[in-house]
């Protein structure tokens, strides 16, 4: 909130406000991989719930994703992942992967503004995908070249690997981690010298799209490593305006304000698009478009905000609901139930799932250890119709009480659907109801 005596600049407002919203996922791709490749010490020890490695090296999630893993935002609780960060600008890599038989696995090519270069997997080629070479596009050649080889705009590239687990059959956890074992990357084992100010504080803190010095900075260096098409005139300017505004002010504190106001406003606008992207329909905001965002900034930046890094629409579906079926927002101070009517199950190729999260889109510590309910979960109970009911309260349901019970956060809470290989069709997520 602005000091009633401080003086107001509507335009340096204005202005970050809308840096705020292109930028956001910009910034917030960047954290995610200095967070999993940990610059200050690449070779730490990572916990088995994290695929982390140093730049240029592949790492292996061995257990699915709890509350620990607080990387990235929305992990999801069906795969595990091999990920890996690279630097293009170092050189070429080279990825090769096993036979999956009917295993749903994916690759999924990420790039530094958090959209998708590629996504290829069992739904493009089956159970094994040939040789992939990535390398880093010149301006005015293609963007996919034949045989194999993926040109990327970004310098720094993620590689994301999902292979789907079975909890409900003995032994497939090990059986995963024998297939990551056969994936192979190989390239420059070391980066291109960066700049000093790399770590920056992204890897200590979380809010630096919050502050305006910290702000401008990393988002100033993300952007060297975009292809300068995909940096807007005016994101230039923009830039250049704050940041020329912050050093030649006689009153920096007043203008430090104004622009952290404009970036806080931001965010505003960037969540209140989460509950409404794409269309919404019984609560749920369901993006058709996936990961083609084209000019829609807003729209990349509430996917980053919630989910960042999806996959292509053809992929993989991901509704959003943060409101039960009269539009108030979920909270854990009331008890709500989901019920999928028989025959009418989320229409899905290779699996869903239905996942809880806090709104910062952490996943919920609970007495069950259960963040989701899936096609895959042992001993659902369905209804006497076939239908399925998922009852979420922060609350454990009275004893004897036969119910699929979903644990969610005290608070407010958003609730995810996965559908990956979605079926063509009119199907929508029902709706949210809050039980009194």
């Amino acid at each position: 909130m602005t000091n009633q005596n401080t003086p107001t600049h509507p335009d340096l407002r204005d202005d970050a406000r809308a840096l705020q919203a292109w930028g956001f996922p910009v910034v917030f791709a960047q954290r995610l991989r200095l967070r999993f490749t940990s610059p200050s010490d690449p070779y730490v020890q990572r916990t088995s719930t994290s695929a982390g490695a140093p730049l240029n090296h592949l790492g292996h999630q061995r257990e699915l994703a709890d509350p620990t893993l607080t990387a990235g935002v929305a992990p999801n609780v069906d795969t595990l992942y091999s990920l890996a960060f690279v630097d293009l600008d170092s050189g070429t890599f080279e990825l090769r992967l096993p036979d999956f038989a009917d295993r749903y696995y994916s690759v999924q090519i990420g790039e530094a503004d958090s959209s998708t270069n590629t996504a290829l997997g069992q739904r493009t080629h089956g159970s094994r995908i040939p040789t992939i070479t990535l390398f880093r596009r010149t301006p005015g050649s293609a963007d996919t070249a034949a045989d194999g080889w993926i040109a990327c705009r970004s310098r720094f590239v993620m590689i994301a690997i999902r292979i789907l687990v079975d909890p409900s059959r003995e032994g497939d956890l090990h059986r995963v981690h024998e297939l990551q074992n056969l994936i192979v990357l190989t390239g420059p084992s070391s980066p291109t010298a960066e700049r000093a100010d790399l770590v920056l504080s992204t890897v200590e803190r979380s809010d630096e799209q919050r502050r305006p010095v910290a702000f401008l900075a990393a988002l100033d260096h993300a952007i060297g490593g975009l292809a300068d098409s995909d940096v807007p005139s005016w994101v230039r300017h923009t830039y250049r305006r704050l940041v020329d505004a912050l050093e030649d002010t006689v009153d920096r504190d007043a203008t430090e304000q104004n622009i952290a106001d404009g970036l806080l406003a931001g965010l505003e606008d960037i969540a209140a698009q989460v509950k409404s992207m794409g269309r919404l329909v019984n609560g749920w905001a369901i993006n058709d478009a996936g990961a083609e965002f084209g000019s829609d900034h807003l729209l990349r930046a509430a996917v980053a905000y919630s989910q960042i890094y999806i996959n292509p629409a053809a992929e993989a579906s991901y509704p959003v609901c943060e409101q039960d079926e009269d539009g108030r927002p979920l909270n854990g101070a009331n008890n709500y139930a989901i019920t999928f009517r028989a025959g009418h199950f989320p229409p899905a190729k290779y699996f869903w799932s239905v996942t809880v999260y806090h709104a910062k889109g952490l996943l919920y510590a609970n007495e069950l250890d259960r963040y989701a309910i899936t096609d895959r979960t042992p001993d659902l109970k369905h209804n006497e119709d076939g239908s399925l009911t998922v009852v979420i309260r922060t609350t454990r349901p009275a004893p004897g009480t036969t119910v699929n019970w979903l644990p969610c956060p005290p608070g407010d809470f958003r609730l995810m659907l996965r559908l990956y290989g979605p079926r063509p069709g009119s199907w929508s997520p029902p709706p949210v109801i809050r039980l009194e």
